[in-house]
């Protein structure tokens, strides 16, 4: 019975079935809500992504330059050792030795290598002369004027082209490059000059330079003091560096995507930036740096005590490259989820009882899209995850998967997933194999190769999971798979750090930071006889030999501390009592708060040194082909019989000859018979020489005799005669080919044709270039009279 006491509905009130539709705005307003947040989240988590990908990319442009910058430093103290090792060097041996090093193929943005001699203004005049007499008349030393002390270069290679422009310049006029040059005499090292224009630019694709320089010194040694380096210093060797070809030689197509500005600090670092090169203002195709992530890395680098420093910037082309926008997805499924809320809200506002019949069904539904969609986010960057059917066809496929392996869904989805194994695995029947064992103890798990869709192996740690019903039938499987390829590496790495550790023949000992011994290598045991167990816990000061004072560990400990390493000769004594030499290095092992943690000590036993150099003194003086003398042991030998004839007022004889048709021999037979015919010569030339005479060869076919204590001319004359007749004989060469060659011989006198040995030589070459013009097999004595 209706309840008479209730009001009437009025006629005006709105239906109520109206506001049943207002409870499904409630989910849609979370969707929008979640899908802001979510696509908030995913672009902090990208742009952070991009900027440690960028990092990472700066720093490995920055070591490839580093280690090109110090390609070239090696390449200048090659060069200032070859001044070292030789009294003087000719053009023709500058130009050989610069060949060799093939700059202008493996090293683009070095201009050359050259010297610059350091000349005295009471000695411009006669240098002049001399590189003039040379076969330059045009050679000046520039720019003109009057300057307490000069440079010009007299050597660069390759000569041609730009750097002829360099022949004669004083760059020690210029304030930038005299500061630089000031600075390497100064330390005895490399030194880096500042911004300059350098002589070799032309008025097009003008760019800036700098140059490297290293001093050479008189006599080849490193005077101890700063004032004796000053006064000693002969020269420089060094190298222009034109920069934009340098750097777009040295980073090449990473200038495409990274935007690379070089400032010059100074020699301290403190100076005002200057700028030495911008690949955007050098590129010739037009870019621009990335608007939308401004990623900026910068960095320093020391150049012997001059300061640059490298601010890298990524263009658009980078972000493109890199970035891997995955969000689609993500937001894809959060927006799925929330029209199934609305749906879901829908339904059972208008069909209360068809929901309660489909509660069970969705219900599961929501609950399975759920778990798949945290797998799925989850697994985003690092995990494969995969549903396979119970014969271990692919049904569902995440972007982790597809970033791995490199399928896209469409095209691995109805697949076997034996396609992720190499050919030899599956031929091995790996991949039943793996199912099997996941059936039969629920899970299996590896770690193997896997290949993916370009055929590229990568390391994988892979789990399969066999499903169930609640009857224990198989569902299917679900498989994970990570790329583990770094991890392996790395673990590659260290296993190699291990195996040098031990096979290294210089002893390594590794202490704590009170210098007790953790571990040491077999070289080490092997050099100082003592075992690593009975070292362990030791300190190391159980080897001192008692040579050194307390001063010198003192030196070693504060450079330690201040510095961080430690290098020097030092005096250790074996288990068995015997004291030997060795090369020490110590260097410190910093963790990530700075604190030292550990040493790490380096040595090696020089003994064998001093025989090593007692060969590398014998290799310095004589011929490697013939083991004659060379030239610089022929001037030595030259300049004592100079003296001993001088005091005695006897008579020597300089013999300067040649073989007769030996480049024939080179054509035809080859260089290494031409290599035999003359050790072949070099025996005979020192068969019936006296034991005081000298016999050298100066390259070539050439060679110089030195005879002493003549009684006339007629003894040199006798000389040459037998000589001629000894080379007009057969050669017999290895492999069955004979030789018929000649000579023709040159002589100069002393004290008749000159006093010095560089005379008598030239006079001797003089002569020798006579008896040529004579008809050759025959000898000719020096004179200024035209025969």
């Amino acid at each position: 019975m209706p309840d008479l006491a209730s009001p009437a509905p009025s006629a005006d009130a709105p239906p109520v079935v109206g506001y049943r539709h207002l409870p499904t705005l409630l989910p849609l307003a979370i969707t929008v809500l979640a899908l802001f947040f979510v696509n908030r989240t995913l672009n902090v988590q990208e742009e952070a992504t991009l900027t440690r990908q960028f990092q990472a990319h700066a720093a490995r442009l920055h070591d490839r330059l580093r280690e090109r910058i110090s390609t070239y430093d090696e390449i200048l103290r090659g060069a200032a050792g070859f001044f070292a090792a030789s009294q003087s060097v000719s053009r023709a041996e500058w130009r050989d030795y610069v060949t060799a090093l093939a700059l202008d193929e493996g090293y683009v943005g070095i201009q050359g290598l050259g010297f610059s001699q350091r000349i005295q203004p009471a000695d411009l005049e006669a240098h002049v002369h001399g590189v003039r007499a040379e076969g330059f008349p045009e050679y000046d030393v520039t720019p003109p004027g009057s300057r307490p002390v000069y440079s010009a270069i007299v050597y660069l290679e390759p000569f041609y082209g730009r750097n002829l422009r360099a022949f004669g310049f004083d760059m020690y006029s210029e304030p930038v490059r005299r500061a630089a040059m000031d600075r390497a005499t100064a330390t005895a090292d490399i030194a880096y000059s500042g911004k300059v224009r350098l002589v070799q630019e032309t008025d097009s694709d003008v760019q800036p330079g700098v140059l490297a320089y290293l001093p050479v010194y008189r006599g080849g040694r490193k005077p101890s003091t700063e004032a004796l380096r000053q006064a000693n210093v002969v020269g420089w060797v060094y190298a222009p560096f034109r920069l934009k070809d340098l750097i777009t030689a040295v980073l090449q197509t990473e200038l495409n995507v990274a935007q690379v500005q070089l400032y010059d600090l100074g020699p301290d670092g403190g100076a005002r930036p200057e700028l030495l090169f911008d690949s955007l203002s050098n590129n010739d195709a037009p870019v621009t740096p990335a608007a939308a992530t401004p990623l900026v890395h910068e960095r320093r680098m020391t150049l012997h005590g001059r300061e640059w420093l490298l601010r890298y910037r990524a263009l658009d082309e980078f972000a493109a490259l890199n970035r891997h926008d995955t969000r689609w997805l993500i937001m894809t499924g959060v927006g799925l989820i929330g029209i199934l809320l609305c749906v879901l809200s829908w339904v059972w506002i208008n069909t209360r009882e068809r929901a309660r019949r489909m509660a069970d069904e969705l219900t599961t539904a929501l609950a399975e899209g759920e778990e798949r969609f945290r797998l799925m986010v989850a697994s985003l960057q690092d995990y494969a995850v995969l549903m396979l059917d119970e014969q271990g066809i692919v049904m569902t496929w995440n972007a982790g998967a597809q970033r791995i392996h490199g399928w896209r869904t469409e095209e691995i989805t109805g697949r076997h997933f034996s396609c992720f194994y190499p050919e030899e695995a599956v031929r091995a029947a790996a991949p039943a194999q793996a199912l099997a064992t996941a059936l039969v103890n629920g899970q299996y798990s590896e770690e193997g190769w896997r290949v993916r869709k370009d055929g590229s192996r990568f390391r994988a740690s892979v789990l399969l999971t066999a499903m169930r019903d609640g009857n224990g039938r198989v569902k299917g499987f679900t498989k994970v798979t990570r790329d583990i390829t770094s991890r392996h590496e790395q673990e590659e790495r260290l296993r190699l750090a291990a195996t040098v550790f031990r096979s290294t023949q210089e002893g390594v000992a590794i202490t704590d930071s009170g210098g007790h011994v953790l571990a040491v290598n077999p070289a080490f045991e092997r050099i100082t006889e003592y075992t690593e167990d009975e070292v362990r816990g030791q300190n190391l000061r159980l080897l001192a030999s008692g040579r050194h004072e307390r001063s010198f560990f003192h030196t070693m400990w504060r450079d330690l501390l201040s510095r961080g390493h430690w290098q020097a000769e030092i005096w250790n004594r074996r288990k068995g009592g015997e004291v030997y030499p060795g090369w020490l290095t110590v260097s410190a092992v910093h963790n990530d708060a700075g604190e030292t943690t550990s040493y790490v000590g380096v040595f090696t036993d020089i003994t064998r040194i001093q025989h090593a150099e007692t060969q590398l003194e014998h290799l310095a003086h004589h011929d490697a082909l013939t083991d004659l003398p060379n030239r610089l042991l022929l001037h030595s030998r030259l300049e004592h019989t100079l003296e001993r004839a001088h005091r005695g007022q006897t008579t020597c004889a300089v013999l300067f000859l040649d073989l007769d048709r030996f480049k024939a021999v080179n054509d035809q037979l080859g260089h290494q018979a031409g290599d035999e015919l003359l050790k072949a010569a070099s025996r005979r030339l020192r068969l019936h020489l006296r034991e005081n005479d000298t016999v050298a060869r100066l390259g070539g076919d050439e060679f110089v005799i030195v005879l002493e204590d003549l009684a006339s001319s007629e003894g040199a004359a006798v000389v040459a005669r037998a000589i001629i007749e000894r080379m007009q004989q057969t050669f017999h060469l290895p492999g069955g080919h004979e030789a018929h060659v000649g000579c023709s011989v040159g002589i100069s006198l002393f004290p008749d044709d000159g006093h010095d040995a560089d005379t008598l030589i030239q006079h001797a070459d003089t002569a020798l270039y006579k008896a040529k013009e004579a008809g050759r097999a025959t000898y000719r004595f020096y004179s200024t009279r035209p025969e």
